[in-house]
């Protein structure tokens, strides 16, 4: 099974037959949702430390727990599935307040309780899971710009890569291309042929990475331009 383009349910199948394979995605796949998942939980009011373990705990609940068993491609996509974990979790917490403030014991709800019922009750606010989307979309295009100055820089070519990085998005002002071309020592043609080729990298490597969190194929390109509209539009 090829993981890294492999969609999520798949993922949660395999780590359900223990697949040790399987088990390394789908934690690595979480892993990719931890900064997004802790701005939001800071944004809802928690403390950061607090967001931190929380966000830890429920990641680990979520690589033990047999509530993987209700993974199936009906779910599409992954960050709308952890959106509405979220949400439930969220309100379990503050039942679990509430609950401690009144002098009664601390509420124990596990994972196991996040059936298909349970996410599709657990409905968030426009405005949060607008947040939380914009998060998911920053993260996504961070660790696409991380895997490819990894890969440059592993083939000894860190200089290269501060140059091109100037031409992919999120770069701010773009210099020219004689500038660049000349900071590099490559010919005018040399250097749009090398952006070309690091605009193309960036686009598959980011396909990859959104190919892992949706429920099928056929929804990568929407998630992608999903994606586009996310970063587009106004700062929340």
């Amino acid at each position: 099974m090829a993981f890294p383009t492999t969609n999520w349910t798949l993922l949660a199948h395999a780590t359900l037959s223990g697949d040790t394979a399987g088990i390394r995605a789908l934690g690595s796949l979480l892993n990719d949702y931890r900064q997004p998942v802790i701005s939001f939980l800071v944004q809802r009011g928690s403390i950061t430390q607090d967001a931190e373990d929380l966000t830890q705990q429920l990641f680990a609940d979520m690589m033990s727990s047999r509530a993987w068993r209700q993974a199936d491609r009906s779910r599409g996509r992954f960050r709308s599935f952890l959106l509405g974990v979220l949400a439930h979790v969220i309100s379990r917490e503050q039942r679990r307040e509430n609950a401690l403030k009144r002098g009664g014991q601390e509420l124990k709800v596990s994972l196991e309780e996040l059936t298909d019922r349970c996410v599709e009750v657990a409905d968030p606010a426009p405005q949060d899971a607008a947040f939380f989307d914009r998060q998911w979309a920053l993260n996504l295009v961070n660790g696409t710009l991380t895997t490819l100055h990894d890969r440059y820089a592993a083939g000894g070519r860190s200089r290269e890569w501060e140059v091109l990085l100037r031409y992919l998005p999120g770069a701010g002002e773009t210099p020219t291309y004689e500038a660049s071309a000349a900071e590099l020592g490559l010919s005018l043609s040399a250097l749009k042929t090398a952006v070309h080729r690091v605009r193309n990298e960036f686009r598959e490597a980011l396909r990859r990475a959104v190919s892992c969190t949706v429920g099928a194929a056929h929804e990568v390109e929407d998630e992608l331009a999903y994606l586009h509209r996310v970063l587009s539009s106004p700062s929340l």
